[in-house]
């Protein structure tokens, strides 16, 4: 198989399918590359108890970048890696954000607040089953957050981005049309990837990583083989080195098998 040792791999719009869920295919693929020896990182934008699922569909008990690269968690959930926001940061960005029209949503360790119930709200803890969500923003009493998300409309997010960029220093992307998201400055699933394979001994030509959006990116210029799918957006395929099939074509599963000669 090649030199490659270890395959990351975003979940929403790339590892999942339309339906949220992990294709037998897929399936099929990545347990005969563990099989093989083949080290497996789910790497996404989400808290570990809302990718934990995903985890175990696939039996893989590795350790898993989440939070977009703020947070690289055990098979347990347990952090080895954890990049907050500077706390004076995200009191400012929080003093910032009220002039946009926009809901926010944070995450501080395990504590998943949100400014007020919405409609992605509402669809991510019924479709999770996530019930330890805490609701109003002023039940924070720790602000070095994890990851701040910011959901509406695009023009609107855009100009409340062009406002956190002018004025702090962290790191904003969008991962999908309506979440702008925050980190820490310097973070991203790229750092957390390349953070990690340091651990492990694996240098950077011995990695593919796939993805959709644009948090996505660094991690797929990290990769000695970056891969977007066929639905990723237009700057996402241009820092890959390959586009491969869609994620409701099963596009990693296929790309690995044709590549790996699995």
């Amino acid at each position: 198989m090649s030199n490659i040792k270890l395959i990351a791999t975003d979940l929403d719009g790339t590892f999942l399918n339309e339906n949220s869920s992990i294709s037998d295919y897929n399936k099929k693929i990545f347990k005969s590359l563990m099989n093989e020896g083949i080290e497996i990182i789910l790497s996404t934008g989400r808290p570990f108890n809302g990718m934990k699922r995903y985890k175990d569909m696939i039996e893989n008990d590795n350790y898993s970048i989440v939070f977009n690269g703020a947070i690289i968690a055990d098979t347990n959930g347990n952090f080895i890696y954890n990049k907050v926001i500077d706390s004076d940061i995200s009191k400012s960005i929080l003093n910032l954000y009220k002039k946009y029209d926009v809901y926010l949503h944070v995450y501080s360790g395990e504590r998943y607040i949100v400014s007020e119930p919405d409609f992605y709200y509402e669809r991510y803890i019924e479709r999770e089953k996530i019930t330890d969500t805490i609701i109003g923003l002023d039940n924070i009493n720790n602000f070095e957050f994890s990851k701040m998300v910011f959901i509406g409309d695009r023009d609107e997010l855009e100009k409340l981005q062009n406002d956190i960029r002018n004025n702090f220093n962290v790191h904003t992307s969008f991962s999908h049309t309506n979440f702008l998201e925050v980190l820490a400055s310097g973070i991203n699933k790229g750092t957390a990837l390349e953070w990690l394979c340091n651990k492990k001994g694996i240098s950077r030509e011995e990695i593919i990583a796939f993805g959709d959006n644009y948090n996505d990116i660094e991690m797929i210029e990290y990769a000695g083989i970056g891969v977007a799918v066929g639905n990723a957006e237009e700057s996402v395929k241009k820092s890959a080195d390959y586009v491969c099939l869609t994620n409701y074509e099963d596009g990693v599963g296929r790309f690995l098998k044709d590549y790996l000669g699995i």
